[in-house]
């Protein structure tokens, strides 16, 4: 009860001031559920915790039988239970605007696409130099739901940075790994939107973890890419067209380092 009060509480604070905002589309409540596929170190971490009642409410589930199936579905309704309540709250504080989903890792487990029902939007993080088709179709097919990719990006080593989770060889390839990602992706008719992480170059000493990508659509010093920016320009342009199956996506793959 506890939670569920608090819930409502920062939706209250964060989404009701935003609630007739023209501007907004919607909301991520989560990025990245962190226990999926770690469901029994979550449940270790309940018993082994404080007395919650979580753990309350876990231990009277594996008395009635303790198997690693069941403490996996304890972790799965748990979760289904956080999406309904953080989700019942942003919607009632704010009725006008799009549930984008929690940004799940590129392979969600059955538990988050089973929790999915609560979103108007089901967002996926994919980190690849293109978004496997066959995943999103299955994801859509499951959810019912339209597919958003959460995040993604290319980078390349240089001016100090490291060169990101998906790297290619230069600065022109980028901008072609852009073009590729992208414009392949608005040709699935699941998919509505990609949402490139992010903006600026991380910083040379490191983020709050250490990441220090070279990333960004501008440097630190809000410069742009040439190359990247161009192939956004570009592929913005056709987004529409791509969707609706006017045109044929680029095929020219980016060249990896």
């Amino acid at each position: 009860e506890d939670f569920a009060t608090k819930a409502e509480e920062r939706a209250r604070r964060q989404c009701a001031p935003r609630k007739d905002d023209p501007w907004l589309l919607g909301y991520f409540p989560a990025n990245e559920p962190p226990f999926p596929q770690k469901e029994l170190q979550t449940v270790e971490l309940v018993l082994s915790g404080p007395k919650t009642a979580t753990r309350d409410a876990l231990q009277k589930w594996l008395a009635a039988g303790d198997t690693e199936e069941r403490r996996k579905e304890f972790i799965g309704d748990a979760f289904d239970r956080y999406v309904s309540i953080t989700s019942a709250a942003v919607k009632r504080h704010d009725p006008n605007h799009l549930n984008l989903g929690m940004r799940s890792g590129g392979q969600p487990t059955a538990a988050e696409v089973r929790a999915a029902r609560a979103f108007d939007v089901y967002s996926v993080n994919v980190y690849d130099y293109e978004v496997p088709v066959a995943r999103v179709r299955q994801i859509a097919e499951l959810t019912g739901k339209p597919i958003l990719i959460g995040e993604f990006h290319f980078g390349t080593p240089g001016r100090g940075l490291a060169a990101s989770l998906v790297q290619v060889r230069d600065q022109a390839e980028r901008g072609k790994a852009y073009r590729y990602y992208v414009e392949n992706a608005f040709a699935m008719p699941e998919l509505v939107g990609t949402h490139y992480f992010q903006w600026a170059d991380q910083p040379a000493t490191g983020r709050f973890d250490g990441e220090n990508y070279n990333i960004g659509l501008v440097d630190v010093t809000d410069r742009p890419y040439p190359d990247l920016v161009g192939a956004l320009v570009e592929t913005h342009r056709r987004a529409h067209r791509l969707h609706t199956g006017e045109i044929e996506p680029v095929r020219e793959r980016p060249a990896a380092n």
